[in-house]
């Protein structure tokens, strides 16, 4: 009688997934309209939860701020973080378990767009001083961090220039269209969504670190092994790159990620005084 539950306690822990709870929550920063977000990363949930057997369920931060909060708290099991976020967070709560970081067309690193309208007269980043500029959320580091990093350098920050927060980077695209603003910072997909509407770029800003993938501190090492081998894995599943490429039309896989990736933004933030949610 032994023998034979041994054996069945050893066929369950193989087939059974590696999980302490019946749900995982991932959890995504707002960089989109939530409905927007929910539907991009729906198909990825329903792929982890595949692959595991564990329902995976959507969750979009009600801001940036709370985002970085949940996950540092570890409130939630899952977190999609852009990489000024993430740098904030493991200042503020420590470092967590890295599952994977993004990789677009080969490459997981990436840079954010300066755009202007087509028919505008701004030629280069020297024509922005004393001009109105629409940046996305102060925690974006496409649509703030960056650019506010290729302004200072350009001499452009405080040359009485005037600058707002639109808090998406679709709003900061359509107030630059609607002519309310005479430059905006915002990241590539979202600049070929709207490029045809009129918009025109104005500079490319210095290249970081891809988004980041994050589990909680406790969440158990073997659940922790299994969501990293899926993520890394992702590329070689039809469905895996399919439920990928919702979240990012070019993305080709997801790749090791390790916190030093993040050094040389962690001095861009420090250089602008950005760094620690400043």
């Amino acid at each position: 009688m032994k023998s034979f539950l041994t054996i069945l306690a050893v066929y369950l822990f193989m087939w059974c997934p590696v999980h302490a709870q019946d749900k995982l929550v991932l959890a995504v920063l707002p960089f989109l309209p939530a409905n927007e977000i929910i539907e991009k990363f729906t198909p990825l949930a329903e792929y982890i939860s595949t692959q595991t057997g564990i329902e995976v369920t959507v969750k979009v931060g009600g801001s940036f701020q709370e985002h970085i909060n949940y996950t540092g708290l570890d409130k939630v099991d899952i977190a999609y973080m852009g990489p000024s976020p993430y740098i904030d967070m493991v200042y503020k709560f420590g470092k967590k378990p890295l599952l994977a970081r993004l990789e677009v067309d080969g490459r997981a690193d990436f840079c954010g767009y300066i755009i202007t309208r087509k028919d505008s007269d701004i030629k280069t980043i020297g024509d922005l001083k004393g001009k109105s500029f629409a940046y996305g959320s102060r925690k974006s580091t496409m649509s703030f961090v960056l650019p506010h990093y290729t302004l200072m350098q350009a001499g452009v920050i405080g040359s009485g220039e005037e600058h707002s927060f639109l808090k998406t980077h679709n709003n900061v695209a359509l107030g630059v269209l609607a002519g309310d603003f005479s430059a905006g910072a915002i990241k590539p997909s979202v600049y070929r969504e709207y490029e045809h509407l009129g918009l025109r770029i104005i500079a490319e800003t210095q290249r970081v670190s891809e988004h980041v993938f994050v589990a909680r501190s406790d969440l158990p090492s073997k659940q922790v092994k299994q969501l990293r081998s899926i993520f890394l894995s992702i590329a070689d599943s039809k469905a895996g790159i399919n439920a990928l490429r919702f979240i990012n039309d070019n993305a080709t896989g997801l790749v090791p990620a390790q916190d030093s990736d993040y050094d040389n933004l962690r001095k861009i933030m420090e250089t602008t005084g950005l760094s620690h949610g400043h």
